[in-house]
């Protein structure tokens, strides 16, 4: 009888409870995914990705209404298999924890406002950071702790029926998201025929080095600002990118562009999708400038200031600048 005993101790190996490992891998996390999924789901706008991913896909061509359509579906499908498949929830759980970190590492380092993880509701990347750490330390150090997280090759099969048929309900709702932007009643025809000549996919990501060398009236860029003089294109002339809420083109303003300007510059407002901003607006400056600015209904991807120095009608330079950096201008 003891020599049973002792093997039907053997063979129930001992079952090891950690609360707080629970509580992140089968709630916390799953929540966390969750409500970053739906918050992006319900905007439906690319311009609300971590900067990081956008400055990642415009080098790497990637479509960005893709882009934010996959990480829907990505959120939804682990939040899911963490809830229905408990051996799965911790190592899912990291791995998607740790794709996030290097993400708001880049936002601060290219000095984002928001991280883009809740979609339009904005918030700080270093919160943003501290959260995602301490939930990846809880599912690393306390979810080990708990033999019911432990991962073991036997799974339940309906339970893995039920994550599969989740994860693939998911992405086709995730694929409905992001729509071409729309036009409101009250728009004149103009307006209307301005918006329906733009990119069907809602944005615009520029990419500074295609233009070198070609005629500005050959970009697209060119046929979208409202206000582009006709008579451009002899000898030295500028365009400047900036937004009216930033206090980078200023500064920028402030230094090369507030005197006496020894070539045609034409400053060229940009807006966020719903409009201009109405509030931390800056002085506007450049008293010589020609004033334009593009239209609102799509999302202007351009790190503002934005100089593109023309020679003669033809692209010189194009990039993103600062007062420290201020390439591409050359006065």
């Amino acid at each position: 009888m003891e020599a049973i005993s002792q093997m039907g101790s053997v063979s129930n190996p001992e079952v090891r409870v950690s609360l707080p490992g629970i509580l992140a891998a089968r709630f916390l996390v799953p929540a966390y995914f969750f409500l970053g999924a739906l918050f992006k789901l319900m905007d439906g706008s690319p311009s609300n990705l971590p900067a990081a991913l956008i400055k990642l896909a415009g080098w790497a061509e990637i479509d960005l209404l893709y882009l934010l359509r996959l990480s829907i579906g990505i959120e939804l499908a682990v939040a899911g298999v963490m809830i229905i498949l408990p051996r799965l929830a911790r190592p899912v759980g990291l791995m998607l924890l740790g794709i996030f970190l290097p993400v708001l590492v880049g936002d601060l380092m290219l000095g984002a406002s928001s991280c883009g993880c809740f979609g339009a509701v904005s918030i700080p990347p270093w919160v943003t950071l501290i959260m995602d750490g301490g939930l990846f330390i809880l599912l690393l150090v306390f979810g080990g702790k708990d033999s019911r997280l432990e991962w073991r090759p036997e799974l339940s099969s309906a339970r893995v029926l039920l994550a599969g048929l989740w994860t693939v309900a998911v992405f086709m709702l995730g694929f409905y998201a992001g729509t071409a932007p729309a036009v409101s009643p009250g728009e004149s025809g103009s307006e209307q025929s301005v918006l329906n000549s733009l990119p069907s996919e809602g944005y615009y990501l520029p990419e500074y080095s295609s233009w070198i060398g070609k005629k500005w009236s050959e970009i697209s860029l060119s046929h979208w600002i409202e206000g582009m003089p006709s008579e451009w294109g002899h000898g030295e002339e500028y365009i400047l990118l900036y937004r009216k809420d930033c206090e980078h083109c200023h500064a920028l303003m402030e230094v090369y562009f507030s005197d006496v300007l020894p070539a045609p510059v034409l400053a060229v407002a940009v807006p966020e999708k719903d409009g201009f901003p109405t509030e931390n607006l800056q002085p506007f400056v450049c008293g010589e400038c020609q004033p334009a600015q593009l239209p609102s209904g799509i999302d202007w991807f351009f790190q503002t200031p934005v100089v593109i120095r023309l020679e003669d009608g033809v692209v010189d330079c194009a990039a993103e600048v600062s007062v420290e950096n201020p390439q591409c201008i050359g006065f």
